[in-house]
């Protein structure tokens, strides 16, 4: 879904807000794909002794029955005592957030990590190629989704806090435009709650003085709203008028790239495998030449088709990023690792190829190619 009209990247200051899906419930449906469309629960076992925990995730099927973060787990179990509650996993959800990571980080050299499922991205340098703000943002969530199977939702405006706003509106799997020159527009009917860091309390001033809406901020004396949210005053009277100045501060250091294929139909043949990992070098390898960065750790990954999955690693002497030679040192890394006769038995469902300890070569400094 997308609202707002399409703006093209070279004209405007292009900042993109991402937002995982329900994150820790996604990861666990992917991992566990019977789960997929129950309503799932990440929090203490409310029958297991632990009824005092509260809820970290809930799924939106679980959702639907009133479950939300930070509700008591023994609150969730009477709202919808069919959920599945699952255990914390929070290396597992580290460890995807720095997939999510990494993939943002082909979009954009300004990259902002806000927390384990969220991120915003300036693409106005790097976004062009897209042509618009739309195509951008599809490009994105496609990435996103080819890479972890899960779905985000995208926020593009011309700043921070109005591009988290849009990411908010049209979850899940959304992505909202708010089109430059319209933001007062786009702004004025949603209610105040919708502004990052308007809580309950900062709600009840606005609301007491006749300020329910947006679009009452907007026409707000800035003395007036002084009386009601103190210092915020000027930084919110300026956001409902379009006015975002705030600037993405990059805290995203790459120390990996990688690529990888889940596959509709499991591969079942060594030759199928030999040829699914010549495709994945060759789209690393380009990747790779384009940003002139090489790496020395290759590491190959394998899924099975029962999930069971496996990563193995060697460190090469001299950095690589030629197809020829990624796909020559993963062959080799796979048939050490996997005995004869086991694709066929076990069957694969995911390979990938990832590139660490990088190297970026210096301004006129050809990096090694043999």
């Amino acid at each position: 879904m997308t609202e707002g009209t399409d703006a093209p990247v070279r004209s405007f200051r292009t900042i993109v807000h991402v937002d995982m899906d329900a994150f820790f419930t996604s990861v666990e449906v992917k991992d566990r794909p019977d789960l997929k469309g129950k309503p799932v629960v990440v929090g203490a076992d409310p029958q297991g002794g632990h009824g005092r925990g509260v809820v970290s995730a809930a799924s939106y099927e679980a959702r639907k029955f009133g479950v939300k973060s930070a509700q008591p787990v023994s609150t969730a179990y009477k709202l919808c005592p069919e959920a599945i509650f699952m255990p914390h996993r929070f290396n597992r959800y580290k460890e995807v957030s720095d997939e999510v990571m990494e993939v943002l980080a082909g979009f954009s050299d300004r990259l902002l990590r806000m927390s384990i499922d969220e991120a915003v991205l300036d693409c106005s340098d790097n976004g062009e190629k897209f042509g618009t703000w739309r195509k951008l943002g599809n490009a994105i969530k496609k990435a996103v989704k080819e890479k972890t199977g899960l779905t985000c939702s995208l926020g593009i405006a011309t700043g921070m806090t109005l591009a988290k706003m849009g990411s908010e509106l049209t979850k899940p799997d959304g992505l909202t435009l708010i089109h430059p020159g319209k933001e007062e527009e786009f702004l004025a009917p949603l209610p105040v709650e919708a502004i990052p860091g308007v809580g309950p309390r900062a709600k009840e001033s606005l609301n007491r003085i006749g300020i329910r809406k947006i679009s009452d901020l907007q026409r707000s004396d800035l003395a007036v709203l002084s009386s009601a949210l103190g210092k915020w005053a000027e930084r919110i009277h300026e956001l409902v008028h379009g006015v975002d100045r705030d600037e993405v501060v990059s805290t995203h250091e790459r120390k990996s790239f990688g690529e990888e294929r889940t596959y509709t139909s499991d591969l079942t043949a060594l030759t199928q495998v030999k040829d699914a990992l010549g495709e994945i070098a060759d789209d690393l390898a380009q990747r790779m030449a384009r940003k002139n960065i090489s790496g020395r750790t290759l590491t190959v990954k394998i899924r099975f088709a029962d999930f069971h999955t496996i990563t193995r690693s060697q460190t090469l002497p001299v950095p690589v990023r030629s197809a020829e030679n990624l796909f020559e040192h993963a062959w080799t890394l796979f048939q050490r690792n996997v005995p004869e006769g086991t694709v066929a038995s076990e069957k694969i469902r995911l390979l990938g190829i990832q590139l660490s300890h990088l190297y970026a070569a210096k301004t006129g400094e050809q990096l090694w190619l043999f």
